[in-house]
Parts: structure tokens; C-alpha cells; sequence
């Protein structure tokens, strides 16, 4: 048994329905490991509703045999599946003791222009943008033509199909845990209109009818009036309507003795997932789902998927400290792109650098407890897992397996400080003025060297030792703002907008901060009290003022762009990031600083494991200094393949471009 867990998410191209076990036994032979979790990818609701009971054999969809009817893959070409045939799948994956779930976007169209069979009769659930625009896939949040809700329908017929399959849970995929476009774009039909009336006891009249599906001038007219003065309840009302479509969904699932996991909102953290997508974590959490499929395809992005230019792990490691640090009780496992036929990318065979960097970062970010420290993530989900060979397994599992490896007693470096509170009001302060939330000073603070590779929920900061770091310290509430300024656990940075309620707070507990009220400013202060250093800048964020000079903004992005920010002076930010860095107890980079981070971990009183990441492209040498005399180096990694040799505290090595290397360090 393993510390950490393996899924695999794979289409039915992955499997052989000529071989009386579907091929299933040569693959579990292949992978070399029994999979925690399996999710049959079948792309389409008609999957679903298309469903005609077992008492007869018929041909499945094509779109469900293959990724969007993609042709072929490395082993095979796409073949015919039945209703029987996928019964028999399931049946062999259980017998291994593999635990099969059911997983299906929100998609309809494949093979060229042709919808599915159900979906392509039920244009009322299309995702309808801003003009009446209706879009290729379904909004399961709407209603159908006969007045009742597709979730009733949709939840009673998957419960179906998963007994009659033998699905011992489903994976809900993109669409069905967040809207596939943001919420300033879509869904702006009368549907969503009326049920958000209902939701925030809005009235629509004069120019804002409730009823104008048809009229592209009036539905833009409404839409843009919601978005511009009532987007704090539009972004409400849709985290409120997810999580009930979810708690309906689990107490169906679990009723039925089975699972269910959930995707995140398109690889975003929380306050994105919320102002971009209106999805709130923790309400889904709450509705009991037995985890999360975190979206961290960062290797896929950096590769240049889809020819973006995109480079991700710095974000993606935020994004699953801060989730965990939202919902610290639900699983998450993080979904390690591989590969992708079908979207035209290959991590493994073309990137294998990224990919590595990817599952040594994702699997080294921690939350802090009164206990100890923990792992965010409880293992990878191989995305996607058909025409791997079994070199390609093992170099996939040899990686999982030093990420994962041992316990660590503590992090050196750092620990951000998290607050559920702060990230809503953050949340507002974004609407108002675009100012950065938590995740964006800390990619930022990232970016720049600052080791924060843990996060501590501030309610723990009583039970905590050691340096933290507090970003959007003005956006706390009383009772948290003064928890922090109490911190004698360690060197605090206190990053934030002052305030006359922070300046009144820090005077009380000592701490005299001569700061412009609404400038920016960031304060140390040492475990005893003490103010270290103090700087501020002017606060250049002022909505009013900024958007005179950019005009109106635009909310309607896809996933892979960045949301506009308000302008934060480069020096000051750079100040924070150099205090921030100081007198951690982190590794220091003596030579390429603007390019290597570190990630370094206490394993026992005198060993420690480093990871080291490249950002640049080509090789570069790694010149360190980790304040102790080392005794040895060791290295974990393929790469170097020569022994490295400490120099008092020091030691050098070549780090791969875009790539990491772990070495052992004993004392």
C-alpha cells in the first residue's frame, strides 16, 4: 500500500473489446500498480440519457467510445462498444479491486457538427451567452421545456446507469462543477435570469425585462446591468445554485452506496473560481463529496498546449495550498497531465521535464496544523492514462513515489497565513477596485524567491513557530487581525493597505506603523514584538482613477487568460519579497537567483530533502547555501548522474530547463 494514491482517468480506446477481458488484465500488468480509482471518460450527457437499459445489447454513441469520436490512439483503432461490453469492462476492473467511476463533460457535439441524440433535442439546456448566443454544450443548472429541472431528471437516470454499469462512483468533469464559459460571459437566458430574480429579489422592469430570450439588444442590456451593478449577487447566487445541485447529487450517490469526486473550476484557486466561475469550494465540500480533482495540468500549459503561452507551476502551486487551506478536510487529488490524443499534447514524449517539475512541486505543498505538517494532495490522477507503455508507467510511478516519499517533520522557509474570512472580502475589494487577493501577492512573492510552499489557516497561528507570511492583512476581521498581531511564534511579514482600524489594532499590541492611511505597506516584526522594517507605497490602485486610464474592462476571458489587476509599484513588491525572504532558514541561492527556487523539507533532525526548480529553459547551475555545515549530498533524481560534493553549507549542480532536482542533504 502506498502513501499517497493513483487514478487514472482513460476512454474506452484504452481497452480491447475483442479479448474476453477487454485487454484488462495485460493492463493492469502494464501499469504495474492496481489503480485507486478509475474514471471512464465517455465525453457526452447522452452517455446518460441516452440509456436504454441492459435487456438488450446496442451500440453505444461514438463520441462515448473515444474522446469526441477521436478515430485511434497508440494501441488501437476507435471500436464499436456496447451497453454489454462496457458491463464487462467494469466487471473485469472490479475483479483487480480497481474502483471504476463514471466521468462525462457537458459536451454534445462530435464527430464533426453531429449532436448527441438527447442533447441535440434539448436546446433549451444549451449555454446561452450575453446576446442569446446558444453554445455546444449544456447548462445542467437550467430547466427543461416542461418546467422541471434537468438536475432532477439527470440525477435519476445516472443513478440508473451507474447500477446497471456497476460504476462504484462518478466524477463529475468540466461543466458539470462549473460553467464551462465565466460568469461575466454566460448564462444570461431567461432561465438563469429568473432564477437569479428569485435567488436576490430583483424585480426586472422598464429595460430589464425578465422575458427577452430572442432579443440579442435587450438580453446584452440586462446582462451588462447584472454584471456591472449586481455581480456580487450574480456570483452568490450561482455558488449557492452549484452546491445545491451537488448536495442533491451526493445524497442521491451515497445513497446508493457509491462516491463521488469533483472537479475544480479550470485550474483557478478560490476567490477565482468564485469571481470568474461562481464556484465556492467549501459549499461544495460541504455537501459531503468525498473529494476534489484538482485541475493542475501545468505541464500540459507549459508545453504550450494549444499553442498558449502559459507557464503555470508558480500559480498552480498557490492554488493547491490555498484550496487546501479553504477545505482542509477533503481529499484532493491532483491531475497530473500526461498526455492528450485527442487535444493534441504529450507531456510525457515531448516534455518530460515539466511534467517531472509538476509532480515533485504539486506533491511537496503543505498545510501547517497544531499536529504537524501534512501533504495538500493525496495523490495523482494520470491524465490520460491509454497508450502508455510500460517504461513510460514506470517513469510515471518511480516520480509519484519520490514525491510522495516519507513525512516531513517541517518546512524551511516561510508559511503563509490563510483566512476563509479575508478571501471573501478580498473578493469584494476585487469588485470594487481590482485589488490582489492572497493568491496574487503570493504567486507574486513566488516569483520573486520567496520559499512559501505551506500555508497555515490563521486560526492556528496560537499553536504555530516560525516565519509567516501575511498578505492582505486589511482585509481580515477584527478578531483574526488581532490573532496575527499577537504572533510571537516567529518572524511575521504583514503585507496590506493601511487602514485607520490597523493602525489603531497595531498600536494597541505595541506596534507603531507611520503609514499614509491607504497606502501599501509591509511591516517585519520579530518573535519578540519588535518592528524590524517598515515600508510603504503609494496606494496607485484607485479604481476610479485606473479605469479612466484603461477603459472598460473585460470580465469575458477564457481559463487561460489572467484576470486584470490594479497596479502594484514593482519596487515595492520587490521590497516585500526580499524582507519576505530573509532569515527564513531557506536554502540561498548564490548564483542564477532570478531562476532557481527551492522547496526545502525537514525529514529528520539532521537530513534534509531540497527540491530544486529551474525556471528558465536552458540548464542552469544551481549554487546553494542551506547554513549548515553538510556532510553529504545525495542525489534522488536521474539527473545529475555524477555525485555532488557539499562544500561547507554549499553545494552546486546543473538543474534541467523548466525542470527539477531533488537531493538529500545530511548534516
Amino acid at each position: 500500500m502506498t502513501a499517497y494514491e493513483r487514478w487514472i482517468w482513460i476512454e474506452l480506446i484504452g481497452f480491447d473489446n475483442t479479448l474476453g477481458d477487454f485487454g484488462v488484465a495485460e493492463y493492469i500488468e502494464r501499469i504495474g500498480f492496481v489503480p485507486d480509482g478509475m474514471c471512464l471518460l465517455l465525453f457526452t450527457p447522452d452517455f446518460v440519457h441516452a440509456h436504454a437499459g441492459m435487456d438488450q445489447e446496442y451500440a453505444l454513441p461514438v463520441e462515448v467510445c473515444s474522446y469526441n469520436a477521436r478515430p485511434y490512439g497508440r494501441d488501437r483503432n476507435r471500436q464499436s462498444w456496447t451497453n454489454v461490453q462496457l458491463r464487462g469492462l467494469v466487471s473485469e476492473l472490479r475483479k483487480f479491486g480497481v474502483p471504476v467511476y463514471c466521468s462525462f463533460f457537458d459536451l454534445f457535439h462530435a464527430h464533426g457538427d453531429r449532436d448527441g441524440e438527447w442533447c441535440g433535442a434539448h436546446p433549451e439546456l444549451y449555454e446561452t451567452g450575453r446576446r442569446g448566443e446558444r453554445f455546444g454544450f449544456i447548462n445542467p443548472l437550467k430547466h427543461l421545456a416542461d418546467g422541471s429541472l434537468y438536475e432532477d431528471l439527470f440525477i435519476r437516470e445516472l443513478l440508473i446507469v451507474m447500477q446497471d454499469y456497476g460504476f462504484d462512483g462518478y466524477h463529475g468533469a468540466d461543466g458539470y462543477t462549473s460553467p464551462r464559459k465565466c460568469l461575466a460571459e454566460t448564462d444570461y437566458s431567461d432561465d438563469m435570469i429568473g432564477q437569479f430574480a428569485r435567488y436576490a429579489g430583483i424585480s426586472f422592469e422598464g429595460a430589464f425585462a425578465e422575458a427577452c430570450d430572442g432579443d440579442p439588444d435587450a438580453m446584452e442590456r440586462r446582462a451588462s446591468w447584472i454584471w456591472r451593478s449586481r455581480r456580487l449577487d450574480w456570483i452568490s447566487f450561482h455558488s449557492r445554485r452549484w452546491a445545491a445541485f451537488w448536495q442533491k447529487i451526493v445524497d442521491a450517490v451515497h445513497g446508493a452506496g457509491k462516491k463521488t469526486f469533483v472537479n475544480t473550476a479550470w485550474t483557478r484557486e478560490p476567490m477565482e473560481a468564485l469571481y470568474r466561475y461562481g464556484v465556492d469550494y467549501k459549499l461544495l465540500a460541504e455537501t459531503g463529496i468525498d473529494g476534489f480533482i484538482v485541475e493542475s495540468v501545468g505541464a500540459s500549459l507549459s508545453a504550450g498546449a494549444d499553442e498558449t503561452e502559459y507557464e503555470p507551476g508558480t500559480e498552480f502551486m498557490t492554488m493547491i495550498m490555498t484550496i487546501k487551506a479553504y477545505v482542509p478536510d477533503t481529499k484532493l487529488i491532483c491531475l497530473n497531465a500526461i498526455q492528450d490524443t485527442n487535444e493534441q499534447w504529450d507531456a510525457l514524449r515531448h516534455a518530460p521535464t515539466v511534467l517531472e517539475r509538476d509532480i515533485f512541486a504539486f506533491s511537496n505543498v503543505y498545510l501547517k496544523e497544531p499536529e504537524g505538517i501534512r501533504r495538500a494532495s493525496s495523490g495523482f490522477m494520470a491524465c490520460l492514462g491509454d497508450g502508455i507503455s510500460r517504461d513510460g508507467w514506470q517513469w510515471l510511478t518511480s516520480r509519484w513515489q519520490l514525491g510522495f516519499d516519507g513525512q516531513p517533520q517541517d518546512i524551511a522557509g516561510p508559511t503563509l497565513v490563510w483566512s476563509d474570512k479575508a478571501l471573501h472580502h478580498s473578493l469584494e475589494d476585487y469588485v470594487a477596485s481590482r485589488e490582489w487577493p492572497v493568491h496574487k501577492w503570493t504567486n507574486e512573492l513566488i516569483d520573486r524567491g520567496v520559499p512559501l510552499h505551506g500555508v497555515v489557516n490563521v486560526r492556528d497561528l496560537p499553536r504555530t513557530e516560525g516565519a509567516i507570511v501575511a498578505t492582505c492583512v486589511h482585509a481580515l476581521p477584527e478578531d483574526e487581525l488581532r490573532e496575527l498581531l499577537a504572533y510571537r511564534g516567529g518572524r511575521a511579514v504583514l503585507i496590506g493597505r493601511m487602514t485607520e482600524r490597523i493602525v489603531a489594532f497595531a498600536a494597541a499590541d505595541g506596534l507603531s506603523l507611520a503609514c499614509v492611511i491607504g497606502d501599501y505597506f509591509c511591516a517585519v516584526r520579530e518573535a519578540d514584538g519588535s518592528l524590524d522594517h517598515l515600508v510603504a507605497a503609494q496606494n496607485e490602485a484607485g479604481w476610479a482613477q485606473w479605469q479612466e486610464k484603461t477603459g472598460e474592462i473585460n470580465d469575458a476571458i477564457i481559463w487561460l487568460d489572467h484576470l486584470a489587476f490594479s497596479p502594484v509599484p514593482d519596487a515595492f513588491v520587490d521590497s516585500c519579497a526580499q524582507m519576505a525572504a530573509k532569515h527564513t532558514g531557506a536554502p540561498q541561492a548564490l548564483a542564477n537567483a532570478d531562476y532557481i527556487r527551492t522547496i526545502a523539507l525537514e525529514m529528520a533532525p539532521n537530513r534534509w530533502l531540497v527540491l530544486i526548480r529551474n525556471l528558465h529553459l536552458n540548464y542552469k547551475i544551481a549554487k546553494l547555501d542551506v547554513g549548515r555545515t553538510i556532510a553529504a549530498v545525495r542525489v534522488m533524481t536521474d539527473f545529475p548522474g555524477i555525485p555532488v560534493f557539499p562544500d561547507d553549507s554549499r553545494f552546486r549542480l546543473y538543474v534541467p530547463g523548466r525542470g527539477m532536482v531533488v537531493v538529500e542533504l545530511e548534516f
